[in-house]
């Protein structure tokens, strides 16, 4: 048995677009996995991508998470096989999910999101839950949590790191040649999605004021992914590549081959520490600094404010290969796991285990 229509519900809002692209991403993989899958999305009609989606999008009022009325009715109709929730969701649609015959899947992306899933009312209608963070980012569950796991049969959320897809050697040199980019000879810079503001400016104009400044000091060439939720027109300039919307195997390829990256302490960054790609960083949202303090715990990053002087005096630091290689030597140290295969592999196993246990009833 394999799941035929799946259903993807991703935090979709104007200012944040991470859950969206690691839905995107899985559910690109399911397709290689399973070519004849029909997949669907439930999307806020006012985010900039909702016309984008190469999907069937089905429209809501604002976040998912709040139009439970219109969300169940679109979960009532589709009758899905699996219902991916990915960081949204309330309890009433994990069970409308259920009570159609949905597998549910959830996918958190830090202690309070985690520690929502667990919450009996999802945790009863939830059949796997996957954490989008590497071991040390995020605290162990409680022994109340584990308790419940327990007296239920669940499955305990299991902490993947961030969600991206790898790419050939030989696409990457396409890459680089459609923006003459000579590997490790360029630096890559992005604050998100494009529509986060520090202090009441765009985050993605600091780290492109960042760029400019870093480029005129050290001649190193520059790209800025703006991001899609980017509300203005991109700036025009000789010395930098100014890109707005760029999806993430483009994306996660740009940063293998450049000497290092200057980010924002999102998905970003952990991205860049499982590619073991040097890196400085800044939080630019409310639940990015923790995240941030862990990984310079761990020596993993530079640790950067959002302004342009802050970003481009640490970005300086890692012209030098010595500062890189110890970075990179501390990334190594960290055990990797293949997030995206994982979760393939995972949806793959809940529908085996049901063809399974359906063959075993029909012995007996």
């Amino acid at each position: 048995m394999k799941p035929n229509r799946v259903l993807f519900i991703p935090v979709s809002s104007p200012s944040g677009i991470g859950e969206y692209m690691r839905s995107m991403i899985i559910a690109k993989a399911l397709q290689l996995r399973w070519p004849n899958i029909n997949i669907h999305f439930i999307l806020n009609e006012q985010v900039a991508y909702f016309n984008d989606c190469p999907y069937v999008v089905h429209a809501c009022q604002g976040s998912p998470t709040k139009d439970v009325t219109k969300v169940n009715a679109i979960i009532a109709q589709l009758k899905p096989d699996l219902v991916l929730f990915d960081a949204s969701g309330r309890a009433k649609q994990f069970k409308q999910a259920q009570a159609v015959g949905a597998k549910v899947a959830f996918i958190s992306q830090h202690h309070k999101k985690r520690s929502r899933g667990l919450k009996l009312n999802r945790l009863l209608n939830t059949d796997i839950h996957w954490v989008a963070q590497p071991d040390f980012c995020i605290k162990s569950i409680s022994y109340w949590q584990r308790a419940k796991l327990a007296f239920f049969q669940k499955k305990a959320p299991q902490n993947i790191g961030p969600v991206f897809e790898l790419s050939s050697k030989a696409y990457q040199v396409q890459l680089r040649e459609r923006y003459n980019l000579a590997k490790d000879q360029y630096f890559v810079f992005n604050a998100g999605s494009g529509g986060h503001l520090v202090a009441g400016e765009l985050a993605a104009d600091i780290y492109y004021q960042a760029a400019l400044a870093f480029s005129r000091q050290s001649k190193m060439k520059c790209l800025v992914v703006f991001g899609d939720n980017y509300p203005k027109e991109l700036p025009e300039d000789d010395n930098i590549i100014c890109l707005k919307s760029i999806n993430n195997k483009d994306f996660i390829s740009l940063i293998v081959n450049a000497q290092a990256c200057v980010i924002s302490a999102g998905d970003t960054l952990l991205q860049c520490i499982a590619l073991h790609k040097a890196c400085v960083a800044a939080p630019i949202s409310p639940d990015q600094p923790a995240r941030l303090k862990l990984c310079q715990h761990k020596k993993l990053v530079l640790v950067a404010e959002a302004t342009p002087a802050s970003l481009v005096q640490q970005a300086q630091r890692l012209i030098e290969n010595k500062q890189r290689q110890t970075l990179i030597g501390n990334m190594a140290q960290l055990a990797p796991v293949k997030a995206l295969e994982l979760i393939v592999d995972d949806i793959a196993a809940l529908f085996t285990f049901d063809n399974v246990s359906d063959a075993q009833q029909s012995s007996n």
